[in-house]
């Protein structure tokens, strides 16, 4: 996942690059409990941003463009989904850490 801003909290400063994702990806995991994934919004999200586009363009170019779009198109939605719930799994940070 890409959530980049958890990677460089200042808490997690002075451990090593394994630990650290270990301790990331605890705080995720009890997010996830708390609040589950809404799979519907997210299939309906790339469904619309990712798949859409690149079938027309697919239709329209070719296969290259098709693929390149859909690849960029994914990797752009999964970085916003997680800038948008990184504040939110910040203080899952703090249960892990004690």
């Amino acid at each position: 996942m890409f959530y980049f801003r958890l990677y460089d909290d200042k808490r997690l400063a002075g451990l090593k690059h394994g630990k650290k994702i270990n301790i990331v990806n605890d705080a995720i995991k009890l997010y996830r409990k708390d609040h589950p994934l809404n799979l519907t919004n997210r299939l309906l999200a790339v469904l619309i941003v990712c798949f859409v586009p690149a079938f027309i363009s697919f239709l329209l170019v070719g296969f290259g463009l098709a693929i390149g779009w859909f690849a960029l198109s994914t990797m752009l939605l999964e970085m916003r989904a997680a800038s948008i719930e990184s504040p939110q799994i910040e203080p899952y940070l703090d249960q892990v850490l004690d």
